[in-house]
């Protein structure tokens, strides 16, 4: 099977052969489809709550749910992805993390797929707007007692946590975590601009999904954003889907951060993937709209996220004005860099197993024409 198109994280037209799943050869092409790209190693999503209506932090979460979740993420382009576990008992969390542990050493596509995972909570802000949809009830001050737990039985899986950085007994949880090569995401914080520089003093390097997590009505000098977008050595993941952030927030995101410092997530939560619609999400109704988006039933208001990663590449790209190649750098090359991630997943090479994705840029997103990972067909 050959393909030709622009290899868009070394920014060349390329011709690539495949057989039997390997790599055979590849070079370059001038005459390609100037539509037609090629991503190395696929996307990487750092933010996955769950999807087709499995959730990872549901307490009837089971391995096999992980496998349905790898299978159609593949399915989309996400060839790597991490599991988020938000706000829930300890027992729960330390029980999903092994059935998490167990997929993966059970079933090869979970193995290749899921790299990650994400423990969002549950040390952040209790005020409402900040808590976002996280649940009071589980929400307390930093334990690293609780973060050796889920440490210890990710085995070596858990990538990063995500706190407030005004949350009670953090600091010391933020260089605890740190010291053992754990990123520490500032998110759902309605903190000062003090305790944000503080976090970052104590080894925080991130900031969960910008922009979201926070209060409806921001002080115009005092508020948790202006001292995140400030800090230079905090690498921003942003929701490109183009409701969770308006585009023009996403446009000064751009600009406030290098583009070495901004990772693309979606935030899927249980819903996404379903069919349009009206369903019940637990014992809340909600509607699944065409944006892919799940929203509060009869009303505009966000319930949760469901745009794909590479539709969010797009739109990022277009929101900002960044060409498109640079934009799949924050969806490919910063998580794999940021979170220690296999590198030489990101590269074709002549010999090794296929794994790329292929697909045509329109005026309207973009389209799979083809799915490799690990030198298996997918799509």
């Amino acid at each position: 099977m050959r393909f030709k198109g622009l290899n868009v994280l070394e920014n060349r037209r390329c011709s690539i052969v495949v057989e039997d799943g390997t790599v055979k050869s590849i070079d370059s092409e001038d005459s390609v489809d100037d539509n037609l790209f090629i991503c190395p190693g696929g996307l990487v999503d750092t933010q996955v709550n769950g999807y087709l209506g499995y959730d990872y932090s549901e307490k009837a979460f089971e391995s096999e749910h992980a496998l349905i979740i790898s299978e159609a993420l593949e399915k989309a382009g996400t060839l790597q992805h991490f599991a988020t576990i938000v706000t829930s008992p300890q027992e729960r969390i330390v029980r999903n993390i092994d059935l998490i542990v167990k997929a993966v050493e059970e079933y090869e596509p979970v193995r290749r797929s899921l790299t990650g995972i994400h423990v969002e909570g549950n040390f952040i802000s209790h005020l409402d707007g900040p808590r976002g949809a996280h649940d009071p009830l589980f929400v307390r001050k930093a334990s690293i007692e609780e973060f050796d737990q889920w440490y210890d039985h990710s085995k070596g899986l858990l990538k990063y946590i995500t706190v407030g950085a005004e949350a009670e007994d953090v600091i010391p949880l933020i260089r605890h975590a740190v010291k053992k090569g754990v990123v520490v995401s500032l998110g759902h914080t309605g903190a000062t601009a003090q305790q944000i520089d503080e976090a970052v003093e104590a080894g925080a390097s991130a900031c969960t999904h910008l922009g979201n997590g926070t209060f409806s009505a921001l002080d115009r000098f005092n508020n948790p954003l202006w001292p995140q977008m400030r800090n230079q050595g905090l690498t921003a993941g942003i929701i490109a889907d183009g409701c969770h952030v308006d585009p023009d927030l996403l446009w000064i995101f751009s600009r406030c951060k290098d583009p070495d410092h901004i990772i693309l997530v979606t935030d899927l939560s249980q819903c996404a993937g379903l069919p349009v619609g009206r369903r019940m999400w637990g014992n809340i109704p909600v509607d699944i709209v065409e944006d892919g988006s799940v929203r509060l039933a009869g009303t505009p208001y966000l319930a949760g996220a469901g745009s794909q990663l590479l539709r969010d590449v797009w739109n990022y790209s277009r929101f900002t004005k960044t060409d498109f190649a640079s934009a799949f750098r924050l969806a490919t090359v910063n998580p794999i860099r940021i979170y220690g991630l296999d590198s030489s997943r990101a590269r074709i090479e002549k010999g090794k197993k296929a794994e790329f994705i292929v697909f045509e840029k329109t005026d309207s997103g973009c389209v799979l024409k083809a799915v490799y990972a690990d030198g298996h067909r997918i799509i």
